[in-house]
């Protein structure tokens, strides 16, 4: 489960990717974190449209 401290890093390094500023080993912490992301119920909420 991802935690406060680990999305705020994540967010940071969002931003250093898109401003082509992050480092390699910055890019392979992202992935870390992304994962962690995609699997967490308290910040990836999913929201089930009406079809």
């Amino acid at each position: 489960m991802m935690n406060v401290n680990e999305f705020d890093r994540m967010n940071t390094l969002s931003e250093k990717i898109l401003s082509s500023t992050a480092s390699a080993h910055e890019i392979a912490e992202f992935t870390v974190l992304l994962n962690l992301w995609k699997n967490s119920e308290k910040f990836n909420l999913v929201i089930d449209l009406p079809q």
